[in-house]
């Protein structure tokens, strides 16, 4: 099939195509400008539209923010919370496979920049901070605090540790890889050294935590 034969022909099929236009455009624009630099009216030329029809569809920056974000970080931060809830054990094979998922996570263009973004909570956008806590950080966190527990009762953990604490500790690196090439002095600028880091990390935490 070719482009012309899948582009939108209608009115009403290019104005059911035009939020993914708009969202691709500024997906690109914000991962090579950033968030602040990049303006509505270059997402809109981009697009080929004006700006206010930009905002028929996304009112301000911040909801245009939030869409990407929700495709982007929340809806895959929402898998990897299921598969934690329903990995029945060993704690191990959870742990390496989270390790796993959060890189794939990371290695999509904007995770940095929305991380840092949820680091500026008393900045320019808090609600999108606060976004990026509640809906992708927060239930991360509690869903590794559930395994942890669980993994406690099955005497695979020691027991009588905090498991949120446990959950705090254990994604603090994956956070930090996310946010800068260089984590904790060591250098975090290829996926092999992250991949050597992760291994690691996840290797000190279970004998940190071992029965």
């Amino acid at each position: 099939m070719t482009a012309a034969q899948t582009r939108p022909t209608t009115r009403g099929e290019r104005a059911r195509a035009r939020p993914r236009e708009i969202l691709a455009a500024a997906r690109e624009l914000f991962a090579r400008k950033g968030f602040e630099t990049a303006r509505m009216d270059e997402v809109a030329a981009a697009v080929g539209v004006t700006k206010p029809a930009v905002y028929r569809y996304f009112p301000s920056k911040d909801r245009l923010i939030e869409a990407l974000l929700e495709e982007d970080l929340a809806e895959p931060a929402r898998a990897v919370v299921r598969w934690v809830d329903e990995h029945p054990g060993p704690i191990s094979d959870m742990v390496a496979g989270f390790s796993e998922r959060v890189e794939q996570l990371q290695s999509t263009g904007l995770t940095r920049r929305y991380l840092m973004l949820a680091m500026d909570e008393a900045g320019r956008r808090p609600e999108i901070a606060g976004f990026i806590r509640r809906e992708v950080l927060a239930p991360g966190l509690v869903a590794l605090a559930r395994a942890f527990e669980r993994a406690m009762t099955r005497g695979e953990l020691a027991a009588g540790n905090d498991p949120l604490l446990m959950a705090r500790l254990f994604y603090a690196p994956f956070l930090q890889t996310s946010l800068g090439a260089v984590g904790y002095a060591l250098p975090m600028d290829d996926a092999v050294e992250r991949g050597h880091y992760r291994a690691f990390h996840v290797a000190a935490f279970l004998r940190a935590f071992a029965p």
